[in-house]
């Protein structure tokens, strides 16, 4: 590849304490967290509103916040989800603890909670590249309608979902063993007869179970099998947006690398298709549908698998379904280990005997004293990776890197030498708060 030198000087647009790139749900907590320390905080955003797969990807539900039916994750998570249940946006579904809810209303939920936080909210910018200074992050170079930007911060926090950030600066990543788990291009379709019982799969309560709308399923490989052109799917998962007639459908599937630009494009241009493929397909086949039009189709595809990092510990899927706890447990997550398979509607579910744990150590990286990562990106090998990738527990690793942020900040020391016992009673603090 030709390349081309380029010098330009650029303007510093702010100075902070804590800097969290991404604002999705683990971006959300680490934001809030932060600022809730007393650090000057600032969110980085690419899209013009916080969520990120919550919202522009319409991934539903926030799962889960129960294991048999008593709730393990507490603290900013439970908090934002009793907000948004608050303001009509979202319902509980017990005794699982999946939280089900309203993209729209979500999105105005987490820009109230973290602006009320106090954090500086730089929406529709785009991370560019960072400068690394002896393995600390230096600054970072931004863009955005005023141009390209240069923000500085004492310590980062990477909740990008697919460690942009860490990669950009030279962190090590834990190698694929097998070929990533698909993208999916949610949408969703109203004038659906949502009160029929089968339709009712939507409310995902049921422990140790798969709520695929079996009825779609069947129908959808009957047609393929008799010539149809079906396109490649999975589950299919239908989840409520709370308003009458109107659900969010979890069906298309395509093999992507959310690494490579050119290979995600392709991926999403192909399930746009299949978006329209499948809602002539539900109207002409299933009664429910036989009404229904697309209403609205997700921003961007749902991402399942990214980058790991490769941190001071790396969670094996055998700790997490074995429910092991560790001295520096700072994040609970209770879905089961997740794994789709991307050239076929196939998915493995292996349910954990307990909560599993999440150590500190995952978030963190041995030569990188100003950088914490957060959300899916974090170090966990490909099955227990499959289980923490999902909402909660990834806004709850997020609280974790902003408490520890601020603790950092406060002490003026490395993110590896944090107080673990003084993290762990911040944490619990959180919580007891409610």
């Amino acid at each position: 590849m030709e390349m081309i030198h380029y010098e330009k000087n650029i303007p510093l647009a702010g100075t902070y304490d804590v800097m969290v790139c991404g604002g999705g749900p683990a971006g959300i907590g680490a934001a809030i967290a932060a600022a809730e320390s007393g650090a000057k905080t600032a969110l980085i955003e690419r899209f013009g509103f916080l969520g990120g797969m919550a919202t522009a990807g319409m991934v539903d539900p926030m799962s889960e916040f129960y294991y048999d039916g008593e709730r393990m994750l507490g603290g900013i998570p439970w908090r934002f989800a009793k907000e948004l249940i608050a303001q009509g946006g979202a319902i509980l579904e017990e005794p699982r603890g999946n939280i089900s809810f309203n993209p729209e209303t979500y999105k105005l939920v987490a820009q109230r909670m973290v602006r009320a936080a106090g954090v500086e909210l730089l929406t529709n910018t785009v991370l560019v590249d960072c400068k690394v200074d002896e393995n600390s992050v230096d600054f970072l170079l931004v863009s955005n309608k005023n141009g390209v930007q240069v923000v500085k911060a004492d310590y980062y926090i990477d909740a990008t979902g697919d460690a942009c950030l860490a990669d950009m600066a030279g962190v090590q990543m834990l190698p694929e063993k097998m070929a990533p788990q698909p993208a999916t291009l949610c949408f969703s379709m109203n004038g659906v007869d949502t009160e029929t019982e089968r339709i009712h799969i939507m409310h995902q309560k049921t422990p140790r179970f798969n709520h695929q709308a079996l009825f779609i399923r069947e129908k959808m490989l009957e047609l393929r099998g008799a010539g149809e052109d079906v396109p490649l799917f999975g589950g299919p998962w239908l989840c409520t947006t709370l308003n009458k007639g109107s659900i969010v459908l979890n069906l298309t599937r395509a093999a992507a690398d959310a690494t490579d630009n050119d290979n995600f494009n392709n991926a999403e241009q192909k399930m746009l298709e299949d978006v329209f493929t499948f809602a002539r397909l539900l109207r002409k086949h299933i009664p429910e549908f036989k009404n229904a039009e697309i209403q609205s189709i997700a921003v961007t595809a749902g991402t399942r698998q990214g980058r790991r990092i490769r941190g001071l510990y790396v969670l094996t899927g055998k700790e997490y379904v074995e429910g092991v706890e560790f001295e520096d447990t700072v994040a609970h997550a209770c879905h089961a280990v997740d794994i789709h398979s991307p050239n076929d509607g196939g998915q493995v579910l292996n349910f954990p005997k307990k909560a599993g744990s999440i150590p500190y150590r995952c978030l963190i990286t041995e030569n990188y004293p100003n950088l914490i990562v957060a959300g899916r990106a974090i170090s966990a090998d490909e099955e227990a990776f499959a289980a923490i990738r999902v909402q909660a527990p990834c806004m709850e690793t997020g609280q974790a890197a902003g408490i520890a942020a601020g603790l950092c900040l406060k002490s003026g020391i490395p993110v590896q030498q944090v107080d673990v016992p003084q993290l762990l009673a911040e944490i619990k603090s959180k919580d007891s708060s409610l």
